[in-house]
């Protein structure tokens, strides 16, 4: 190696370090620590996945629900659409009997002039 190579690899001012062997410390035991962070990690991550899927599964309970109200309300509206169109038709067929009936000779009579029969054990 060149004079110049080895004066750009240390710096002009300054001494080489020493490496000597300083006593050591005892080591720290950290061994809790990290055994409790794995216990921490055990527990949280199953804790999560178990949070997640229960707001998956109300979402999805809650749009069947939506979609079984749509249905019930989908077949009310048809019952009433039906419902409605059965009373018109009575309706109609009601006035083609009493036209009928006019025609027939029979009279409406008002309901002031109607009575009741009673019979002999009837009591009221």
């Amino acid at each position: 190696m060149s004079a110049r190579a080895a004066a750009a690899r240390q710096p002009a001012g300054r001494p080489a370090p020493k490496r000597t062997a300083a006593p050591r410390a005892r080591p720290r035991v950290v061994a809790p620590r990290a055994r409790r962070r794995v216990r921490l990690g055990g527990l949280l991550i199953p804790l999560a996945a178990i949070l997640l899927g229960g707001i998956v599964w109300l979402n999805v309970a809650k749009l069947a629900v939506t979609t079984e109200t749509t249905r019930v309300v989908e077949r009310a509206r048809a019952v009433e659409a039906e419902s409605s169109r059965l009373q018109g038709r009575l309706a109609q067929q009601d006035g083609q009997v009493q036209a009928l009936a006019r025609k027939g000779g029979m009279s409406e009579v008002p309901s002031d002039a109607t009575t009741f029969l009673q019979g002999a054990g009837a009591t009221r």
